[in-house]
């Protein structure tokens, strides 16, 4: 008896400390997105998965990993109201829309921001060129285009 009792105390402690890691965590998630979108607001949060609207009211999606950096994220309004903050030298969203307006594309509609294998950070961009139905894919880095193809 004298055994269980300093053991059932070492187990609350140990299991309250774990729920206070992961309210730790969870605001650092939180504080991460006050930068990647700016004045946006948390809809729905499912584990690292956020829904936020943007200050245009668009609706996009942010996940994270478990060390509380950015694994990715996506919306359906690109050129009218989503904003992409990623940081880390990585371009805007808003700068690779500028840049895909500059090679004479423009982008509207889904895009999303994830790490590739073969190019590291990428945007897929979906958008118009001489009215058909394109999506790009663009370096976070440089903003430069990788990859068009028809949609």
């Amino acid at each position: 008896m004298k055994h269980i009792i300093p053991l059932l105390l070492s187990v609350l402690m140990f299991s309250s400390m774990s729920v206070h890691a992961a309210k730790t965590d969870d605001s650092k998630m939180r504080e991460s997105l006050t930068k990647i979108v700016p004045a946006g607001n948390i809809v729905k949060q499912d584990g690292h998965e956020y829904k936020l609207t943007t200050a245009k009211n668009t609706l996009m999606e942010v996940e994270f990993n478990r060390d509380g950096t950015i694994d990715e994220a996506s919306g359906d309004a690109a050129g009218a109201g989503d904003v992409l903050v990623p940081g880390e030298g990585r371009k805007t969203l808003e700068e690779v829309i500028k840049s895909l307006s500059v090679a004479g594309k423009k982008a509207s509609g889904d895009w999303s921001f994830k790490k590739s294998y073969m190019h590291g950070w990428v945007y897929e961009v979906e958008g118009f060129e001489e009215g058909k139905k394109m999506e790009y894919l663009v370096s976070a880095k440089d903003g430069s285009l990788i990859k068009e193809k028809k949609d």
